[in-house]
């Protein structure tokens, strides 16, 4: 790049992030730390004067919104008002995140092209997503991959490479695909479990079921109760069905029963048969009532809950089982629903316990599936 050229895009940062007075830098500092109740009662008694002061009210306000349309709504007028400040532009951002969830793509470009700070590289990544829905996937990678050679090792980095190798995968171009699987690898963290898990499934479609088999099993044996692993079970299913001589025995290992009862297999002998005791007599449970399910609780939500205190008990790729699992569950007196979810190249059902009133139900609930052999964990929205 021109060292004019850098020197510019470095100008125009620093006038675009001018500086704010203390108490809206504070306002800041309580929003990412958490205390967003502060954060609502000091909107009410701060005074903006200047542009970015205005701006940066304007988009915390908007963060702190509990529904999607009235949050776009204040980032759009945080957008078209103050379009050159820093929040101005970091709420182009987060309208074009919304937009890109509601499938506006269209919409979303708009307002990602409208971003010159050169500080938001997130932008790109973005970008990305929103060609990936446009199923322009050469965009996409290129996108992703101008994202990567800034941020190499960001929390989106590894997205933005599974981002990049599911379009190679659209394009049938595996071999580049699992070329950019294996780079997650290197980074300092990453989700190895999903990574074979996705490298199973570029061997399962260049037809190496023998591979894809390997990758599944080390992905499926790193946590047998994940949501990943709901995944590669079914995946392991569906080659089974392709390949049937495949050992997928690894999913229900057992030890066979080896007993000397020092007898010839002639010998003529009368076995009693075993005493019946009846089953086990399990760990009492905490005797904590569950909140009702009630007629009015659906089966499937049409969103994400966005308040309240749950247990989520699965991710399914499959609509079916998550249905199942929640039938389940609620034929254990414990309130559960699930939803859909989708994400660049996958789309999933997430099954939640809940909500829950308060932490002693939570834990009581938790308790319960898990000596069902459900394995949950807790979430907040």
């Amino acid at each position: 790049m021109p060292k004019l050229l850098i020197i510019l895009i470095l100008l125009s940062s620093i006038h675009l992030f001018g500086q704010v007075g203390k108490d809206f830098s504070d306002l800041e500092k309580l929003y990412k730390s958490g205390q967003l109740s502060q954060v609502k009662s000091s909107i009410l008694t701060l005074k903006p004067r200047r542009d970015e002061e205005k701006a940066l009210v304007g988009y915390y306000s908007a963060l702190l919104q509990k529904t999607k349309t009235a949050a776009l709504a204040e980032f759009q007028a945080v957008a078209d008002g103050y379009p050159k400040t820093s929040y101005g532009q970091l709420a182009m951002l987060e309208a074009a995140k919304i937009h890109i969830l509601e499938r506006e793509i269209p919409r979303a470009q708009t307002l990602l092209r409208s971003i010159s700070s050169a500080d938001i590289i997130e932008r790109f990544y973005w970008m990305a997503v929103s060609f990936y829905w446009l199923e322009d996937y050469s965009a996409a990678i290129a996108n992703a991959e101008n994202y990567l050679r800034f941020n190499p090792s960001d929390a989106l980095a590894e997205s933005a490479l599974h981002l990049v190798a599911d379009s190679y995968i659209a394009q049938r171009k595996y071999q580049s695909a699992t070329s950019s699987l294996d780079k997650i690898k290197k980074l300092p963290e990453q989700d190895l479990q999903y990574y074979y898990y996705r490298q199973g499934y570029v061997q399962e479609m260049m037809g190496d079921y023998g591979k894809a088999t390997r990758a599944y099993r080390a992905g499926y044996e790193l946590d047998k109760y994940s949501q990943a692993a709901f995944n590669i079970e079914e995946r392991i299913f569906a080659l089974r069905s392709r390949a049937p001589s495949l050992d997928i025995s690894f999913l229900y290992p057992y030890a066979p029963l080896e007993l000397d009862l020092g007898i010839a297999v002639s010998d003529s002998v009368q076995i009693a048969p075993p005493e019946v005791t009846g089953p086990p007599i399990p760990d009492p449970l905490p005797k904590i009532a569950m909140p009702e399910i009630t007629s009015s609780m659906p089966i499937k939500l049409l969103f994400k809950p966005i308040s309240g205190f749950y247990l989520q008990t699965g991710r399914f790729s499959v609509e079916s089982n998550a249905e199942r699992l929640v039938r389940n569950i609620r034929a254990m007196q414990i309130p559960a629903t699930y939803y859909e979810e989708e994400k660049p190249g996958n789309k999933s059902w997430v099954v939640l316990a809940g909500p829950f009133e308060n932490q002693k139900q939570t834990d009581a609930a938790k308790t319960v599936l898990f000596q069902s052999e459900i394995n949950s964990f807790i979430v907040q929205y």
